[in-house]
């Protein structure tokens, strides 16, 4: 599974700059963001949502309780 450190090595940049570009949470130079996408799409890096999950606090995850009405 490729990481964000692995995306960030083969970019020749920070793992916070590849953050900055997937979360456009920065400027990033455009040429340096293009570097950054085709890392991204050259090793298929897929953020992990269980990890993102974590990071973040929330699942978005609903919960729903039934009666069990079969009496």
């Amino acid at each position: 599974m490729t990481t964000i450190a692995d995306v960030a090595r083969y970019a020749g940049v920070s793992v916070a700059t590849v953050s900055h570009v997937m979360n456009r949470t920065r400027h990033v130079e455009p040429e340096t963001a293009e570097r950054v996408r085709a890392a991204i799409a050259a090793l298929r890096y897929s953020p992990n949502s269980l990890a993102r999950s974590l990071r973040r606090g929330e699942t978005k995850t609903i919960g729903l309780l039934l009666p069990d009405n079969s009496n």
